[in-house]
């Protein structure tokens, strides 16, 4: 259900519907410790800042506290009375914040496991939770409440209550200097706030659908907004408009990136094409269309010249940015290829699908050279350790893939947590709906279309 890295790229932790938590050793892949307690799903997980501390976050409504030396349970958090989904620590690790379906946010002295605060207020789940950089100030966004709460980390003291949306809250996001907060909603608009009056300076309107995602710029100027409504926004913070509309595309936009400078911004659509845009224009200056198929994912290389991208042609491409040249054509899935990652240092690249395989390519002469067979299902994600090299895999049956990079890209483990409902036939079953067929799905159970 959860994984994270721990902040030394060492361990992996994992959450699973087992009721365990587990601690696995990266570099060998080896299950080094099970941490049991639980008593129903585990939601979340999350390491401390230094590493000595794992947080879990249960459908039991608790919170435990881990130490990893000794692999004990130093707390158990008791007071909420609902899941709990998400858990999160301060950046200086002395605080840890829990989200749950009781409609609070409760922060605890790690030191101690004492419920300092309890963030009350809320009239629907909590969706959101986002601290500021400094740690000072945790912003949180809920349900059918439609509101922003902004609390003071120090204090027991609610600081503001954002309120102006007309539907629930999907995103939040600090600017980097902690002044502004952004919210995006289902109802079709992202609201700029500022921080230390709680007043909603701007409201940016434009989008058709519901906004997924907001993420500011690293220097703080822009916002990106992605939408169900097949564009991508940029809006100027200070003029508060949408300087562009990336509307060009003919179908719904399904990945976004910025390049590591901020200048350029790539989007790929479901109408075959990639379009790159210079972000302090807003103009698209090149759409690559060699793509015959949906573009399901962009990335560009840590260095920025390159940028690759997967579709559902079941062939992923790798382009020169400052040319637009299709440099290589990457053939060998055989269906539609949904992520693409770079390795750490930009000479690999990694792509994953439906096909059930990762495919590793050399990036400077476009040579498949490794095809990691071992998912049983299509996978979702790929990701490397930017410290280790090891490259993470995630399918739908809940397997991790770890695969090591500087041993041949050798299958290291299969990390395997087993589901309440494994293998579960539901075929023709009566009695649930499309909503609850899904979560059995989730849980392990198959049906014989699948």
């Amino acid at each position: 259900m959860s994984v994270a890295f721990s902040p030394d790229g060492t361990l992996l932790a994992s959450g699973g519907s087992d009721q365990t938590v587990r601690l696995w050793e990266t570099n060998t892949g080896r299950c080094s410790h099970v941490l049991q307690g639980h008593t129903n799903l585990v939601m979340s997980v999350a390491f401390s800042p230094d590493g000595a501390l794992l947080a879990s976050g249960s459908e039991d409504q608790t919170v435990r506290l881990w130490e990893i030396s000794t692999a004990k349970c130093a707390y158990v958090l008791r007071e909420h009375t609902s899941w709990v989904w998400a858990v999160a620590f301060s950046p200086d690790g002395k605080t840890l914040a829990s989200g749950s379906d009781d409609q609070t946010v409760r922060l605890w002295e790690v030191s101690t496991g004492q419920c300092s605060r309890v963030l009350e207020g809320y009239t629907n789940w909590v969706w959101a939770v986002a601290y500021s950089s400094d740690g000072d100030l945790l912003a949180s966004g809920s349900g059918d409440d439609r509101a922003v709460y902004v609390w003071d980390t120090r204090t027991d003291r609610c600081l503001n209550v954002l309120q102006g949306h007309t539907s629930w809250i999907r995103t939040v996001a600090f600017s980097p200097d902690g002044a502004l907060l952004a919210s995006g909603s289902e109802d079709q608009t992202i609201r700029l706030w500022e921080v230390n009056t709680g007043k909603c300076f701007r409201i940016l309107q434009g989008h058709t659908n519901l906004v997924m995602s907001v993420a500011f710029s690293p220097d703080g100027a822009l916002l990106a907004s992605g939408s169900e409504d097949q564009t991508v926004r940029l809006w100027e913070i200070d003029a508060g408009e949408s300087f562009t509309l990336l509307q060009e595309n003919n179908g719904k936009v399904w990945s976004v990136a910025f390049s590591p400078d901020g200048a350029l911004l790539a989007s790929g659509s479901e109408d075959q094409t990639i379009r790159l845009w210079e972000v302090n224009t807003g103009k698209c200056f090149r759409i690559l269309q060699e793509h015959v198929g949906w573009v399901m994912s962009v990335a560009f290389s840590p260095d920025g010249t390159l940028l690759a991208s997967g579709g559902s042609d079941q062939t992923v491409r790798l382009w020169e940015t400052n040319t637009g040249r299709c440099s290589h054509i990457f053939s060998g899935h055989n269906n539609l290829v949904r992520c693409v990652a770079f390795s750490p240092d930009g000479k690999h690249l990694a792509s994953s699908g439906e096909d059930r395989t990762v495919q590793i390519w050399e990036v400077n002469t476009g040579e498949r050279i490794h095809i990691l067979n071992g998912h049983t299902n299509r996978i979702r994600s790929i990701s490397y350790n930017p410290s280790t090299g090891i490259l993470a895999s995630c399918d739908d049956d809940g397997n991790i893939l770890l695969w090591n990079m500087f041993n041949q890209y050798q299958l290291i483990q299969t990390l395997r947590n087993a589901r309440p409902y494994e293998q579960m036939n539901i075929t023709g079953i009566s009695g649930v709906n499309e909503t609850q067929r899904n979560s059995l799905k989730i849980l392990g159970a198959k049906e014989d279309s699948d």
